[in-house]
């Protein structure tokens, strides 16, 4: 006689459910652990911005990360050289929580595009790296004009203008007091004229006639 054992067609069914159960919650487990990885390797933001101009070489540069990001020594590197490729890098980049700062020397880099190098640790423990690029622009005009300023200054004869103004308007004071004589010397010629005229108009005063003598008389 065969000795084997039928098993319900429930309990088949049951344990592939079962089966199909923990490999459901298995496939859940791992999306749930890559999709936090893959979240660690984002950069949101740099200062200053990728494809930004600046009129000047900032002091330092930004990188900003959606997760913290591993302080782990010479891991973390931030390269940044200017257009003529003189390196802008001032030391060791600095980490705080999810934020890398990196200072920058260089006051006479080459105008023209800057481009940043990075490579950083993310919390899972996968090195990120990537780059980016900005423009230095420096304001040439600004230097023009100064010296433009500087040259018309001398150059405009200002000053000369003042002793001018002052020398008219001294030379002008005396009108008044020429006329005031004039009118003056006027007025006593004219007085002089009247009295002069007025003493040959007044007739001479009238004499008495000669006596007659007595013979005179008998004729």
């Amino acid at each position: 006689m065969s000795s084997r054992i039928h098993l319900p067609a429930r309990v088949d069914r049951r344990a592939s459910v079962l089966g199909g159960v923990l490999l459901a919650a298995v496939a859940g487990l791992v999306l749930l652990v890559a999709s936090p990885a893959s979240a660690h390797d984002e950069l949101v933001g740099t200062d200053p911005a990728a494809g930004s101009t600046v009129a000047a070489l900032p002091g330092a540069i930004t990188l900003t990360f959606s997760d913290i990001v591993i302080d782990d020594g010479t891991a973390n590197q931030v390269r940044v050289t200017d257009a003529a490729g003189s390196s802008l890098t001032d030391g060791s980049p600095q980490v705080q929580d999810n934020v890398v700062t990196q200072r920058l020397k260089g006051a006479d880099a080459a105008a023209g595009t800057v481009t940043v190098l990075w490579r950083v640790v993310s919390r899972d423990g996968h090195p990120v790296s990537k780059s980016f690029t900005f423009t230095l622009a420096p304001a040439a005009s600004s230097t023009p004009a100064t010296s433009a300023s500087a040259t018309v200054a001398p150059v405009a004869p200002r000053p000369s203008a003042s002793p001018t103004a002052s020398s008219g308007g001294t030379g002008s004071s005396p009108a008044p007091w020429i006329i005031l004589g004039a009118l003056t010397v006027a007025a006593i010629a004219g007085t002089a004229y009247l009295v002069v005229s007025r003493g040959r108009r007044t007739p001479p005063p009238a004499t008495d006639p000669p006596a007659e003598s007595e013979g005179d008389a008998d004729r």
